[in-house]
């Protein structure tokens, strides 16, 4: 009995792919082009993000809110399985969130902002309390800073309330500390 052998494909090409992407590309009307690109945003969140970004796209503030809070999302996402161990990730998240945080900073949403950091407290300390290390614990901060600065410019008694929530959704008890009880009158 003969034992037909699989073609196996080779380990590496040796065509570029992106070169006859680009021809067939050419090729194509502008209005076709925009209809595949957006087909393929539509798709993939991460080419939306990505060509939101290059684009330049100024999004308002409740589609910026929504961004913020899906980046935290992403940024706290972890697998509990894992507890006590250096897992994966999302550091491009933490960034999103930071950013964003600035956006709607800037756009006068200092109310959703202050709800958005709240949620990434309890979320993100819950992350650094079942990470080995707690490596994310300064992109967190990264993040809040920068709400902190702004809260701290608004009245006095809003800002005491909330700096106490945070305190309290902080599950390590160690993220921004020090800004936090000050703007609380604890220090």
């Amino acid at each position: 009995m003969v034992t037909k052998r699989k073609a196996m494909p080779p380990e590496r090409a040796t065509t570029d792919r992106f070169p006859l992407i680009e021809k067939a590309l050419k090729k194509r009307t502008k209005a076709d082009l925009i209809t595949i690109v957006m087909r393929l945003a539509k798709k993939h969140d991460e080419m939306s993000r990505a060509l939101e970004a290059e684009l330049n796209v100024q999004k308002p503030a409740d589609l910026l809110s929504m961004d913020v809070a899906s980046a935290i999302c992403r940024a706290t996402n972890f697998d509990e399985n894992m507890l006590n161990h250096n897992f994966e990730v999302d550091w491009q998240a933490y960034e999103d969130v930071k950013n964003g945080f600035e956006q709607l900073i800037r756009l006068g949403h200092l109310e959703d902002v202050k709800t958005l950091a709240l949620r990434l407290m309890k979320d993100g300390s819950y992350q650094v309390e079942c990470s080995d290390e707690g490596l994310m614990t300064d992109d967190i901060e990264d993040c809040l800073k920068p709400v902190i600065r702004a809260v701290k410019s608004s009245s006095d008694t809003a800002a005491r309330k909330w700096a106490l929530e945070m305190l309290l959704a902080d599950r390590v008890g160690f993220i921004c500390t020090n800004e936090l009880k000050k703007m609380s009158g604890q220090s």
